[in-house]
């Protein structure tokens, strides 16, 4: 039974901090890394305020009163999603948008499962733990975790930030075409095809999108943990408010770049607006 299981204090690192000034032989990240402080500081320092606003508020959830089933098994994907989140930011401040994406879309999935685990009660991790979820396997002389493969698709398909977002950025990190340009080859054309390989250069466009479902996620995840205040301690109700009126600014911002899923002949396309690599570039659109 789950309740035969007692709950440790769980370990907390709430801290999110920028990402190290990189190496100098990592070729084109430098560039990104003083671009994104000098053009996007501002940003960045709202998505880590939001990122050390969570980890505050996981750090006063550890304490004997909220120990239960249920948050430590919304924990878990909490800190996946966290920690998805933070190096999603460590990477474009180096240049690494590829993998910021695939840590984008990772985050939305753990976000969207910690949020089905709240709004069950932590049904199906009780479940899993009376099945002998952790057990003995004696005959590998092991300690055994059963897998048990658990996905929230009905969030993912309702919920009005994280879906759109694990949708968006689960087809910019697959290996399509459109996209593989997109991130490798954005400076082609109709008449050329200009690959890049592991380029780290700063780019605005791809910096802001990122940004932009970073503040989204951490919006997404404020109001889970405030919708379930009794599972979680918020221990800075004053910062919660001023923190989501901060990222919901960001996001808003018009002349910032922006992707948006449209139908296009019967098919889901995806348009991006104000589409730049440097500052005073002209913005343009693409069509994916």
């Amino acid at each position: 039974m789950s309740g035969n299981y007692r709950v440790s204090p769980p370990r907390i690192s709430p801290a999110a901090t920028r990402a190290g000034k990189p190496p100098a032989e990592a070729n084109g990240s430098a560039d990104a890394y003083r671009q994104t402080s000098f053009v996007l500081g501002g940003e960045v320092d709202t998505i880590l305020d939001g990122l050390n606003l969570e980890g505050a508020i996981a750090e006063a959830s550890s304490g004997a009163k909220f120990r239960s089933q249920e948050m430590v098994a919304a924990l878990g994907l909490w800190s996946r999603a966290w920690l998805s989140r933070l190096e999603a930011l460590h990477g474009l401040e180096w240049g690494n948008y590829v993998a910021s994406i695939a840590l984008v879309r990772a985050a939305a999935d753990y976000q969207a499962s910690s949020l089905y685990v709240l709004r069950t009660g932590a049904a199906e991790w009780d479940e899993w733990l009376e099945g002998g979820g952790i057990a003995l396997a004696p005959d590998q002389h092991a300690t055994e975790f059963r897998l048990h493969a658990f996905r929230a698709a009905e969030v993912l398909a309702a919920h009005d930030i994280l879906g759109p977002v694990y949708r968006t950025t689960m087809d910019l990190s697959l290996s399509h075409f459109g996209s593989t340009l997109l991130v490798a080859g954005n400076e082609s054309a109709p008449d050329r095809v200009l690959m890049s390989f592991g380029d780290r250069d700063f780019h605005v466009g791809l910096a802001e999108l990122c940004l932009g479902w970073l503040a989204q996620l951490g919006m997404a995840q404020i109001d889970a943990v405030a919708e379930f205040e009794g599972v979680f301690a918020i221990p800075v109700k004053g910062r919660v408010g001023d923190w989501l009126a901060q990222a919901g600014k960001l996001v808003a911002g018009r002349d910032r770049c922006r992707i948006e899923a449209i139908e296009r002949d019967g098919e889901k396309r995806y348009l991006i607006e104000n589409w730049r690599r440097e500052p005073r570039s002209a913005p343009k659109r693409l069509l994916l």
